[in-house]
């Protein structure tokens, strides 16, 4: 029978080699820390750089708008101060009495009051050269000026914005002036294009309009109807256009905005120009003879 071997004190007495720990020690401690922070730190400036970059053109960008913004508010406002002092100018040029100046000015007041932002910029811009229309022509301020807002859009449209033509007045044959070639329209809902009148400027586009008018006899024969509405529906009879809305759309402007107060007030300072023409008259003769 084989002998067993007992083993267990052996085993319990044999010294097993244990591996050291790898330790940094504290100049590599110091080595590793310094690398960590410099990382960190390297890390903190491209990420301040970064941050400053954006700022630098954020901000930029913010101070150019702001700029841009402020420039066109100055611009807007002098140019409103231009068309204020325009319309002063001719109202004074009425050589009317006191109380029609200020009845006349207290109505564009009101009317302009009626409209703000881009339709209010318009409206200063039109009155006066309606006005200068009533005036010389008799063609009523207010169909003037509703006609204009109903065709260009408060002067929005693409002919008015860069042709000047406020009315959609097309340029037929005998038009020699500039044009505005092949531009999009309808004729009686047909998508179609045409040629159209261009001018030089917003004056010179309502000039036109006003000439249009006295130089067609279809039309001219209805001025001294004091009414701009009724001006406008009496166009309309003539052939002016075939729209069946469009009287609609002139009448609802004008009560928008009671341009018919600018009609009342010229025709009031017309009528009282009248009158007191028609009291000055030449002193009566002495009678003949003597009398004792």
């Amino acid at each position: 029978m084989p002998q067993v071997v007992d083993l267990t004190r052996a085993v319990a007495k044999k010294t097993f080699h244990k591996k050291t720990p790898f330790r940094l020690g504290l100049f590599g401690t110091l080595v590793v820390s310094n690398l960590l922070w410099l990382a960190l730190f390297g890390v903190a400036v491209f990420s301040l750089i970064g941050v400053t970059r954006f700022s630098a053109a954020l901000s930029k960008s913010y101070l150019e708008e702001k700029w841009k913004s402020l420039q066109d508010r100055l611009a807007q406002r002098r140019e409103l101060e231009e068309r204020d002092l325009q319309i002063a100018r001719l109202i004074a040029s009425q050589n009317s009495a006191t109380t029609d100046v200020l009845g006349l000015a207290t109505r564009i007041s009101k009317i302009l009051e009626s409209a703000n932002g881009r339709q209010r910029r318009f409206l200063e811009a039109a009155i006066p050269e309606a006005m200068m229309i009533q005036t010389t022509t008799q063609i009523p301020a207010s169909a003037v000026i509703a006609m204009a807002i109903f065709e260009s859009g408060y002067g929005n449209s693409v002919l008015a914005k860069e042709y000047n033509n406020y009315f959609g007045m097309k340029a037929f044959g005998s038009w020699t002036g500039p044009r505005a070639m092949n531009m999009p329209t309808r004729d009686n809902g047909v998508e179609t294009t045409a040629d159209f009148r261009a001018y030089p400027d917003l004056a010179a586009g309502f000039k036109g309009y006003a000439d249009f008018l006295l130089a067609n006899e279809r039309y001219h024969r209805h001025l001294g109807e004091k009414s701009g509405v009724k001006f406008v529906s009496k166009l309309l009879s003539s052939g002016y256009c075939p729209d069946p809305q469009y009287l609609s759309h002139i009448q609802a402007i004008v009560q928008k905005h009671e341009l018919d107060r600018l009609d009342a007030a010229l025709e009031t300072i017309v009528e009282n120009k009248e009158s007191v023409a028609a009291e000055t008259v030449a002193p009566a003769a002495p009678p003949s003879g003597t009398q004792n």
